[in-house]
């Protein structure tokens, strides 16, 4: 009995997507399988798309973590002086590291919660400037994993816009051809009926 009620149900369902020949079918009802067959052109077009992209990404900041890690390295720098304007996460302290004649110095921002004394580890580059840590193998995959879910939710949000907006016109569509038959067919029922 269940089965049965899946397979009348299946076949309720390709009857709805795929009209056929019925007589009653009107030009608007091709809309409902014109349109699935839309969103599965667009879903593997989103995933292929969306992989290539994330796989673009991936392997442009791999590139730049290769870089950054090879020009990049740190130093242990040790606190100089505290400057004035420090806010409620950070505050300007001068550092320096190296020796004398290659001694350096710079202002880097220090966590308000780390201590002004001992040691501190700094990023410099090649010419011995302060920078940011390099990037990460592991920021570049999710770098790659963001781009390629722009992608897809991009599409998602695209087509659904372009879906509803299609399925409102031929719902009005469907709904005047309806006014003009009935205006057609009502003047019969009325004398029908009376």
């Amino acid at each position: 009995m269940g089965a049965d009620r899946r397979t009348s149900g299946l076949r309720c369902l390709i009857r709805k997507a795929f009209p056929g020949a019925n007589p009653l079918r009107r030009r608007t009802d091709l809309f409902e399988p014109i349109a699935l067959l839309f969103v599965v052109l667009v879903v593997a077009l989103t995933a292929v798309q969306a992989c290539v992209v994330a796989q673009q990404e991936l392997d442009r900041r791999l590139a730049v973590v290769q870089h950054e890690q090879a020009t990049k390295h740190q130093v242990v720098a040790s606190v100089v002086d505290e400057l004035p304007g420090k806010t409620a996460r950070q505050r300007p302290v001068v550092v320096k590291w190296g020796e004398p004649p290659e001694e350096r110095s710079a202002v880097v921002q220090l966590p308000s919660a780390v201590p002004a004394t001992g040691p501190l580890q700094v990023w410099v580059d090649d010419r011995q400037r302060v920078t940011t840590p390099p990037l990460t193998r592991a920021e570049a995959t999710q770098a790659a994993g963001v781009a390629g879910a722009s992608v897809v939710l991009g599409s998602a949000l695209v087509t659904t816009l372009l879906l509803l907006g299609a399925r409102a016109w031929v719902q009005h569509r469907r709904l005047l051809a309806w006014e003009v038959e009935w205006a057609r067919v009502e003047p019969q029922w009325r004398d029908h009926a009376s």
